[in-house]
């Protein structure tokens, strides 16, 4: 069975990464990976949402702090290490696009981070949901089209970032909870 997966894994990720390469979609993809880079995109969009805001709550990036770094130590300093598995090479027909790394691949951070965010953000402006999800679902797989991490690792991170956003939602006090259900009222 795993060989299974396995095997539906690298051929999944092979048609991923040979849709074809030019300089404007190799950049655009590299452009829109590096966004998700120690999640500065989603800490970007959630100042945007605070500077929006009608009450400064200096409580706000509670969640959202929680969120990045609970996402960074289970996925960097845990989920990596145990189970090791090496990003693809060109070796197995990987077209790999800029610099890779030599951190392991499973889970993709920046899958878990991104649908984690989602979530969480989601919270804060619920109109922006499905922008927030075409987000995560784009920077998730910019990371098999530019070579560096394999279907199941984007997978595995997303369910994992899932995880990790709801169980934020539920167990980190935001300030929000309360205001969030005056606003949706009043519209």
């Amino acid at each position: 069975m795993m060989d299974i997966l396995l095997t539906t894994d690298h051929q999944l990720f092979l048609a991923i990464n040979h849709l074809p390469h030019t300089l404007i979609t190799d950049w655009l993809a590299l452009i829109i990976s590096g966004v998700g880079v120690g999640g500065l995109i989603w800490f970007l969009l959630a100042v945007v949402l605070f500077v929006r805001e009608e009450t400064k709550d200096h409580r706000f990036f509670v969640p959202i702090l929680a969120t990045l770094g609970i996402c960074w130590i289970f996925v960097e300093l845990i989920l990596k290490y145990i189970v090791s598995r090496e990003r693809p090479t060109p070796d197995i027909g990987a077209v790999i696009v800029g610099n890779g790394t030599g951190w392991f691949s499973f889970p993709s951070s920046h899958a878990t981070v991104a649908f984690a965010m989602a979530i969480v953000l989601s919270r804060y402006e619920p109109r922006w949901r499905t922008a927030l999800f075409i987000l995560a679902v784009v920077i998730s797989l910019s990371r098999i089209y530019l070579g560096v991490h394999y279907p199941i690792d984007v997978f595995a991170g997303a369910l994992l970032g899932t995880l990790i956003g709801h169980t934020v939602l539920r167990y980190v006090p935001s300030p929000r909870r309360g205001n969030l259900k005056r606003r949706t009222e009043r519209r």
